[in-house]
């Protein structure tokens, strides 16, 4: 497995665990909530070990593999975790407020519809990096 992949996986477990922690601190649950948080920050470390030290190599798309996973996993991981509707988009930040907006056309039910769209392309596009090792060709 090549350098690119194994960060994309360390990546996708940052991601996941810091949902799953987001979650459970959301519904009050603070020692899971951070002990999670001291597993992601001690993997945030390991990855710039193996950076410093040559065993793995840096590739810059890697910052938008992480972008592009956080938009389409963390909220739904979130979410399930929580006991939200998975599609579920709150208002209490800028992106909740806009998404939410939205609402208000003709035929969009709920702001968790549009969003669907944003976090498909973000997983397509990581899972195409992801194949090709960040190529696209």
């Amino acid at each position: 497995m090549t350098d690119f992949k194994v960060l994309s996986l360390m990546l996708l477990l940052v991601i996941a665990y810091d949902a799953v922690g987001d979650a459970l601190r959301a519904k009050g649950k603070q020692i899971p909530h951070h002990i999670l948080e001291v597993v992601g920050v001690m993997m945030w470390f390991l990855i710039l070990v193996f950076l410093v030290r040559g065993k793995l190599e840096w590739h810059d798309r890697l910052i938008v593999m992480y972008i592009t996973l956080r938009i389409a996993i963390f909220d739904v991981i979130f979410n399930v975790i929580k006991g939200n509707k998975w599609s579920y988009v709150g208002k209490s930040s800028i992106y909740g407020m806009v998404m939410s907006w939205f609402t208000n056309l003709p035929k969009v039910m709920e702001s968790g519809q549009l969003i669907w769209v944003v976090r498909a392309m973000a997983l397509i596009w990581w899972v195409a990096w992801f194949i090709t090792d960040g190529g696209g060709r």
